[in-house]
């Protein structure tokens, strides 16, 4: 959970964040598998949280929504709302659906929107957790979107000149990495990679003998073991840049190498701790893009209340792309 305030969007605040891990098993595959557990980390989280904030949004996992493009053309006779109707039809009957959609800007005459739709069962189960939690959300988003968020606004602020540029984030979070590739601020290309947080744990547990608790609570932390770096970090160093050079096959395989596949940055989020600094250089050097590891999160100014010890914030700030990103859409 993160809060902020703002006088402007160039003078963003962090008041406070919680970070709270949830057991094993009470999510799984994007889905609430344990209702009644859930809930009740939700609301310790809340209580731990304590603000009187209306203004609330919170995020469907990307695995549980459809997001797709439709381009109307202008010599279409179909309204926006129209095309949406006959666009979910073809998928589901619209009575079992929630969506939302979002005109997107064009160099031409046609309409471009980006519609996202989520069963309604899943999107009414998710909304009841947090009502029975004590909240009441104003709006929902999705993961995916709120990392664009994080993204366009670390951009508008550090790089404006990346605006109109084809740039690849990898997103890294507990179960897996997401691949966003955007240009001009739309997503162009996505892809989730099945490696994240866990896999450094289940390291951890098998070369120092931890129990799950105890790996969690060293990878939380911002002291590490002597020898952290070369029998955890770079091993899982090793395999996300793997990753990455196989993600970037895929996606100029599917851009077909057009003019505008050339990929101008890439930009690694959520794993710019201590033990991971030199990161960047690894994959620029096998890529040969120009790449950086950043944390959107560090736009914010501190509250100076917070008095957090800054080794501690970031390892923290690895984890709040997504909640900083819906944060930044309520501002």
């Amino acid at each position: 959970m993160v809060l902020l305030s703002a006088r402007s969007l160039n003078q963003i605040r962090l008041e406070k964040y919680v970070i709270s891990p949830l057991p094993k098993n009470i999510i799984m595959n994007g889905n609430v598998e344990n209702y009644d557990d859930f809930v009740v980390h939700i609301q310790q989280a809340w209580k731990t949280f304590r603000t009187n904030c209306k203004n609330i949004t919170v995020a469907m996992p990307q695995k549980s929504v459809n997001m797709q493009f439709i381009t109307i053309s202008s010599e279409s006779d179909n309204s926006v709302e129209e095309q949406v109707m006959l666009e979910l039809n073809q998928t589901e009957d619209d009575d079992n659906l929630s969506y939302d959609y979002q005109e997107l800007p064009t160099h031409n005459s046609n309409t471009e929107l980006l519609l996202v739709s989520s069963k309604r069962e899943d999107v009414d189960r998710l909304m009841d957790a947090f009502t029975d939690a004590g909240i009441t959300p104003t709006q929902m988003d999705v993961d995916i979107i709120a990392v664009m968020n994080s993204y366009i606004s670390w951009i508008n602020e550090n790089n404006p000149a990346l605006a109109d540029k084809t740039v690849a984030i990898f997103d890294i979070s507990q179960n897996e990495t997401r691949a966003i590739f955007m240009r001009s601020g739309l997503l162009v290309y996505k892809q989730e990679i099945n490696l994240g947080y866990e896999q450094m744990v289940q390291l951890m547990r098998r070369d120092y003998q931890l129990t799950e608790e105890e790996a969690w609570d060293m990878f939380y932390s911002a002291n590490k073991r002597s020898d952290y770096i070369p029998a955890i970090a770079q091993p899982f160093q090793n395999q996300l840049i793997q990753e990455i050079q196989r993600t970037l096959q895929f996606y100029f395989t599917a851009s077909g190498m057009d003019n505008d596949s050339n990929i101008e940055q890439i930009m690694i989020f959520g794993y710019n701790s201590n033990d991971a600094q030199g990161l960047a250089a690894k994959v620029q050097e096998q890529t040969q893009i120009p790449t950086q590891q950043i944390n959107p999160v560090d736009l914010a100014e501190l509250n100076p209340k917070m008095n957090i010890n800054q080794d501690q914030f970031l390892q923290d700030s690895n984890l709040l792309t997504v909640p900083f990103g819906l944060a930044v859409r309520g501002l």
